[in-house]
């Protein structure tokens, strides 16, 4: 089954999370985008064509707001001895607790590693909006949060956990701008409607997916934590 034990959270644990943001474009709607990541057999061709996973499944429950509830499983494929790949993937696999929001087009994941859950507090947070340059298209924002109980080796986990999720974020964009590229085309049908609808001369694909691109998005950042930015403010005197 899918189903695995919830964390065990800390009070005033979250003011020490570590925290990353970042920004996606993608040539589709905000709608389209969010229904690609509620659609279950795109997500597993997602995790193991584009992530490299060895497995994903997921079970979905609907709520009578209209909300999705989502159970993940999720556990990598290593290029290992295959007794030594089943010990470490099992290390390393994990649940993803999901809840979609049809409203804000945000979806909230609390990843529950399947090793030391009551040790790591991991959250992922993302919102998708349609793109406000005028190109079309939208972005998504996407916020990593984590703690590691351990001291200074929580740290070097966190950063490794930041660093790892920045590397998965990248694959997924790479494998969903390929996707969209084959499968719809990049022609923003959606996105453009109001444009064509008043005589608008739509550009050719390669043109749009050229502009769509060219616009900057704010870079990512790391959030520093509470006890981070008390050191910075007293000069960096205490040890990390």
């Amino acid at each position: 089954g899918t189903r695995g034990r919830g964390t065990v959270r800390r009070v005033g644990r979250r003011d020490a999370m570590r925290g990353w943001r970042t920004f996606s474009r993608f040539a589709c709607t905000a709608e389209e985008y969010f229904d690609l990541m509620l659609d279950v057999p795109f997500q597993e061709r997602l995790h193991v064509d584009g992530l490299g996973m060895g497995t994903y499944r997921a079970d979905d429950a609907v709520e009578p707001d209209g909300r999705t509830t989502r159970v993940a499983f999720a556990e990598p494929r290593l290029n290992l001895p295959a007794v030594l790949a089943r010990l470490v993937a099992k290390a390393q696999a994990y649940h993803e607790h999901t809840r979609y929001d049809p409203v804000t087009l945000e979806r909230h994941v609390r990843v529950v590693p399947v090793l030391g859950t009551e040790h790591m507090d991991f959250t992922f947070t993302e919102t998708v909006r349609a793109d406000r340059d005028g190109v079309g298209g939208c972005v998504a924002t996407s916020v990593v949060r984590v703690h590691c109980d351990g001291g200074w080796l929580g740290r070097v986990l966190e950063r490794f956990i930041c660093s790892t999720s920045k590397v998965k974020l990248g694959e997924r964009d790479a494998y969903l701008n390929a996707y969209l590229e084959r499968e719809m085309g990049t022609t923003y049908a959606n996105a453009t409607v109001a444009e064509v609808n008043l005589g608008v001369e739509r550009v050719s694909k390669a043109d749009f997916a050229k502009a769509l691109f060219s616009h900057p998005l704010p870079p990512s950042t790391f959030e520093r934590s509470a006890w981070g930015r008390v050191k910075s403010a007293l000069g960096g005197r205490f040890g990390r």
